[in-house]
Protein backbone atom coordinates (compact mmCIF):
# COMPACT_ATOMS: atom_id res chain seq x y z
CA UNK A 1 0.00 0.00 0.00
CA UNK A 2 1.36 3.41 -1.01
CA UNK A 3 2.32 5.78 1.86
CA UNK A 4 -0.48 8.27 1.10
CA UNK A 5 -3.12 5.59 1.00
CA UNK A 6 -1.69 3.92 4.10
CA UNK A 7 -1.89 7.20 6.05
CA UNK A 8 -5.49 7.80 4.96
CA UNK A 9 -6.35 4.22 5.89
CA UNK A 10 -4.76 4.55 9.34
CA UNK A 11 -6.58 7.85 9.93
CA UNK A 12 -9.88 6.10 9.18
CA UNK A 13 -9.03 3.19 11.50
CA UNK A 14 -8.17 5.62 14.31
CA UNK A 15 -11.45 7.45 13.73
CA UNK A 16 -13.44 4.20 13.80
CA UNK A 17 -11.73 3.00 16.98
CA UNK A 18 -12.69 6.26 18.69
CA UNK A 19 -16.32 5.81 17.64
CA UNK A 20 -17.49 3.78 20.69
CA UNK A 21 -15.77 6.09 23.16
CA UNK A 22 -18.23 9.03 22.99
CA UNK A 23 -21.34 7.03 24.03
CA UNK A 24 -19.27 5.24 26.68
CA UNK A 25 -18.04 8.52 28.16
CA UNK A 26 -21.58 9.95 28.15
CA UNK A 27 -22.95 6.85 29.89
CA UNK A 28 -20.22 6.97 32.56
CA UNK A 29 -20.86 10.67 33.18
CA UNK A 30 -24.61 10.13 33.65
CA UNK A 31 -24.08 7.11 35.89
CA UNK A 32 -21.75 9.14 38.12
CA UNK A 33 -24.35 11.89 38.41
CA UNK A 34 -26.51 9.44 40.31
CA UNK A 35 -29.81 11.29 39.74
CA UNK A 36 -31.26 8.80 37.27
CA UNK A 37 -34.10 6.31 37.46
CA UNK A 38 -33.45 2.58 37.65
CA UNK A 39 -34.66 2.00 34.10
CA UNK A 40 -32.32 4.73 32.81
CA UNK A 41 -29.46 3.13 34.70
CA UNK A 42 -30.12 -0.21 33.01
CA UNK A 43 -30.26 1.50 29.61
CA UNK A 44 -26.91 3.21 30.24
CA UNK A 45 -25.33 -0.05 31.39
CA UNK A 46 -26.63 -1.67 28.19
CA UNK A 47 -25.00 1.13 26.18
CA UNK A 48 -21.70 0.51 27.94
CA UNK A 49 -21.92 -3.24 27.38
CA UNK A 50 -22.78 -2.83 23.70
CA UNK A 51 -20.01 -0.32 23.00
CA UNK A 52 -17.41 -2.32 24.94
CA UNK A 53 -18.26 -5.36 22.82
CA UNK A 54 -18.06 -3.24 19.68
CA UNK A 55 -14.64 -1.84 20.64
CA UNK A 56 -13.38 -5.29 21.63
CA UNK A 57 -14.44 -6.64 18.23
CA UNK A 58 -12.60 -3.83 16.45
CA UNK A 59 -9.42 -4.42 18.45
CA UNK A 60 -9.64 -8.17 17.79
CA UNK A 61 -10.10 -7.46 14.08
CA UNK A 62 -7.10 -5.12 14.01
CA UNK A 63 -5.01 -7.71 15.87
CA UNK A 64 -6.03 -10.44 13.40
CA UNK A 65 -5.06 -8.18 10.51
CA UNK A 66 -1.63 -7.64 12.09
CA UNK A 67 -1.20 -11.40 12.58
CA UNK A 68 -2.17 -12.03 8.97
CA UNK A 69 0.50 -9.60 7.80
CA UNK A 70 3.15 -11.61 9.68
CA UNK A 71 1.66 -15.02 8.77
CA UNK A 72 0.75 -15.90 12.37
CA UNK A 73 -2.96 -16.62 12.02
CA UNK A 74 -2.95 -20.42 12.16
CA UNK A 75 -1.83 -22.17 15.35
CA UNK A 76 -3.01 -25.77 14.88
CA UNK A 77 -4.17 -28.25 12.25
CA UNK A 78 -6.87 -30.82 13.01
CA UNK A 79 -9.27 -32.82 10.88
CA UNK A 80 -12.55 -30.90 10.60
CA UNK A 81 -15.92 -32.16 9.37
CA UNK A 82 -17.12 -29.52 6.92
CA UNK A 83 -20.88 -30.19 7.21
CA UNK A 84 -20.83 -30.06 11.00
CA UNK A 85 -18.84 -26.83 11.04
CA UNK A 86 -21.24 -25.20 8.56
CA UNK A 87 -24.30 -26.38 10.51
CA UNK A 88 -22.91 -24.82 13.70
CA UNK A 89 -22.18 -21.54 11.90
CA UNK A 90 -25.64 -21.23 10.33
CA UNK A 91 -27.14 -21.57 13.81
CA UNK A 92 -24.91 -18.74 15.02
CA UNK A 93 -25.85 -16.46 12.11
CA UNK A 94 -29.42 -15.95 13.25
CA UNK A 95 -30.80 -12.70 11.86
CA UNK A 96 -28.43 -12.80 8.88
CA UNK A 97 -28.65 -16.49 8.02
CA UNK A 98 -27.39 -17.34 4.52
CA UNK A 99 -29.21 -19.34 1.88
CA UNK A 100 -26.85 -22.30 1.92
CA UNK A 101 -26.86 -25.23 -0.48
CA UNK A 102 -24.55 -28.19 0.25
CA UNK A 103 -23.83 -30.74 -2.49
CA UNK A 104 -24.33 -34.40 -1.56
CA UNK A 105 -20.64 -35.13 -2.25
CA UNK A 106 -19.69 -32.93 0.70
CA UNK A 107 -21.13 -35.50 3.15
CA UNK A 108 -18.28 -36.74 5.34
CA UNK A 109 -15.78 -34.39 3.70
CA UNK A 110 -12.97 -33.18 5.96
CA UNK A 111 -10.41 -30.43 5.72
CA UNK A 112 -7.29 -30.10 7.82
CA UNK A 113 -6.73 -26.86 9.66
CA UNK A 114 -7.32 -24.54 12.58
CA UNK A 115 -11.02 -24.95 13.42
CA UNK A 116 -11.33 -21.48 14.97
CA UNK A 117 -9.81 -19.77 11.96
CA UNK A 118 -11.77 -21.84 9.43
CA UNK A 119 -14.96 -21.04 11.35
CA UNK A 120 -13.97 -17.36 11.16
CA UNK A 121 -13.37 -17.70 7.41
CA UNK A 122 -16.71 -19.40 6.71
CA UNK A 123 -18.62 -17.05 9.00
CA UNK A 124 -17.16 -14.02 7.23
CA UNK A 125 -18.16 -15.33 3.81
CA UNK A 126 -21.65 -16.40 4.90
CA UNK A 127 -22.40 -13.31 6.98
CA UNK A 128 -20.77 -10.41 5.13
CA UNK A 129 -23.01 -7.61 3.88
CA UNK A 130 -21.64 -5.13 1.33
CA UNK A 131 -24.73 -2.91 1.05
CA UNK A 132 -25.69 -0.59 3.90
CA UNK A 133 -29.26 0.10 2.75
CA UNK A 134 -30.27 -3.10 0.98
CA UNK A 135 -29.37 -6.16 3.02
CA UNK A 136 -29.84 -9.48 1.22
CA UNK A 137 -28.93 -12.91 2.66
CA UNK A 138 -25.76 -14.37 1.19
CA UNK A 139 -26.49 -17.15 -1.30
CA UNK A 140 -23.85 -19.85 -0.97
CA UNK A 141 -23.14 -23.23 -2.48
CA UNK A 142 -20.64 -25.77 -1.11
CA UNK A 143 -19.38 -28.58 -3.32
CA UNK A 144 -16.48 -30.92 -3.85
CA UNK A 145 -14.41 -30.57 -7.02
CA UNK A 146 -11.83 -33.34 -7.14
CA UNK A 147 -9.49 -32.76 -4.21
CA UNK A 148 -10.88 -29.30 -3.47
CA UNK A 149 -13.70 -27.99 -1.32
CA UNK A 150 -15.35 -25.05 -3.06
CA UNK A 151 -17.66 -22.49 -1.48
CA UNK A 152 -19.24 -19.94 -3.83
CA UNK A 153 -20.97 -16.96 -2.23
CA UNK A 154 -23.12 -14.34 -3.96
CA UNK A 155 -23.25 -11.00 -2.11
CA UNK A 156 -25.54 -8.10 -3.01
CA UNK A 157 -23.50 -5.04 -3.97
CA UNK A 158 -24.68 -2.00 -5.92
CA UNK A 159 -22.32 -1.11 -8.76
CA UNK A 160 -20.49 -4.44 -8.65
CA UNK A 161 -17.43 -4.81 -10.86
CA UNK A 162 -14.43 -7.11 -11.12
CA UNK A 163 -12.19 -4.27 -9.93
CA UNK A 164 -14.37 -3.72 -6.86
CA UNK A 165 -14.43 -7.45 -6.08
CA UNK A 166 -10.64 -7.61 -6.27
CA UNK A 167 -10.31 -4.48 -4.11
CA UNK A 168 -12.42 -6.04 -1.36
CA UNK A 169 -9.78 -8.77 -1.03
CA UNK A 170 -6.76 -6.48 -1.15
CA UNK A 171 -7.75 -3.42 0.92
CA UNK A 172 -10.03 -2.61 3.87
CA UNK A 173 -13.67 -1.97 3.03
CA UNK A 174 -13.86 1.85 2.78
CA UNK A 175 -17.34 2.07 4.31
CA UNK A 176 -18.27 -1.16 6.13
CA UNK A 177 -22.04 -1.42 6.70
CA UNK A 178 -21.56 -2.95 10.16
CA UNK A 179 -19.64 -2.16 13.35
CA UNK A 180 -16.29 -3.38 12.01
CA UNK A 181 -13.10 -1.85 10.67
CA UNK A 182 -13.65 -3.43 7.25
CA UNK A 183 -10.82 -5.99 7.49
CA UNK A 184 -13.06 -9.07 7.40
CA UNK A 185 -12.46 -10.18 3.82
CA UNK A 186 -8.75 -9.35 4.01
CA UNK A 187 -8.42 -11.62 7.03
CA UNK A 188 -10.58 -14.30 5.36
CA UNK A 189 -8.29 -14.28 2.34
CA UNK A 190 -5.24 -14.66 4.59
CA UNK A 191 -6.85 -17.59 6.45
CA UNK A 192 -7.60 -19.33 3.13
CA UNK A 193 -4.00 -18.85 1.98
CA UNK A 194 -2.64 -20.14 5.31
CA UNK A 195 -4.59 -23.38 4.70
CA UNK A 196 -3.25 -23.84 1.19
CA UNK A 197 -6.37 -22.39 -0.40
CA UNK A 198 -7.46 -19.29 -2.27
CA UNK A 199 -10.23 -16.72 -2.11
CA UNK A 200 -11.16 -14.99 -5.37
CA UNK A 201 -13.71 -12.35 -6.30
CA UNK A 202 -15.57 -11.23 -9.42
CA UNK A 203 -18.75 -9.45 -10.44
CA UNK A 204 -21.32 -12.02 -11.57
CA UNK A 205 -24.02 -9.37 -12.16
CA UNK A 206 -24.31 -5.55 -11.93
CA UNK A 207 -25.59 -5.94 -8.35
CA UNK A 208 -23.72 -9.07 -7.26
CA UNK A 209 -20.18 -9.82 -6.13
CA UNK A 210 -19.29 -13.51 -6.22
CA UNK A 211 -16.61 -14.79 -3.85
CA UNK A 212 -15.14 -18.23 -4.50
CA UNK A 213 -13.20 -20.11 -1.84
CA UNK A 214 -11.12 -23.20 -2.67
CA UNK A 215 -9.59 -25.30 0.11
CA UNK A 216 -7.73 -28.61 -0.23
CA UNK A 217 -9.61 -31.63 1.11
CA UNK A 218 -7.85 -33.58 3.85
CA UNK A 219 -5.96 -36.76 3.00
CA UNK A 220 -5.52 -39.73 5.33
CA UNK A 221 -1.92 -38.81 6.09
CA UNK A 222 -1.16 -35.72 8.27
CA UNK A 223 -0.49 -32.59 6.31
CA UNK A 224 3.19 -32.04 5.62
CA UNK A 225 2.96 -28.25 5.99
CA UNK A 226 4.17 -26.87 9.30
CA UNK A 227 2.32 -24.45 11.50
CA UNK A 228 2.66 -20.74 11.05
CA UNK A 229 5.14 -19.44 13.57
Amino acid sequence: MKPGKANAWMDRVAHDLRGPLAPMQTAVYLLREGAIADNQREELLAVLDRQIQRLSGMIREFSDFGRSETRRLVSRRDLIDVEQLLADLVCRLQGRAPRLSIDAQVAGLQVRGDILRLAQLFETLLGTQLSRDHRVPVQARVERLGGQLRMTCALHCCGASDALAEALLSAPHPDPPDDTLGFGLLIASAIAEAHGGELRGRASAPDTVELTLDLPCATEAPAAAGLEG
